[in-house]
C-alpha cells in the first residue's frame, strides 16, 4: 500500500522529493489539524519546527509520527518514513 503523508505548506522541497518516490502527499497549514479524524487518514505528517507543538498533534493523541523536518534533508525524512 502506498504511504499518504501530510507535508506543511511551506516545504515544497520535501514534498516534491517524496512525491518523485512514489509516496503520496497532501499539503496543509497548520489550522487544517485540529479535527484528530482528518489525522488518522495519514501515515505520517510532516511539519516545520515551528509548528509541532502548535499544532498539538502528539503521539498521545495520535498514533501518526509527526516529524520535524527542521535540520533534516529531503532524503532523511525519506529514509524516517520507510524504515
Amino acid at each position: 500500500m502506498k504511504k499518504k503523508v501530510a507535508v506543511e505548506q511551506n516545504l515544497d522541497n520535501v514534498k516534491e522529493y517524496l512525491e518523485e518516490r512514489g509516496i503520496k502527499t497532501e499539503q496543509f497549514s497548520g489550522s487544517q489539524f485540529l479535527n484528530a479524524s482528518k489525522i488518522s487518514k495519514y501515515d505520517a505528517i510532516i511539519v516545520s519546527g515551528s509548528n509541532k507543538d502548535l499544532l498539538g498533534m502528539q503521539d498521545t493523541q495520535t498514533k501518526i509520527p509527526v516529524i520535524d523536518a527542521t535540520g533534516m534533508t529531503p532524503q532523511e525524512i525519506y529514509n524516517n518514513l520507510t524504515k
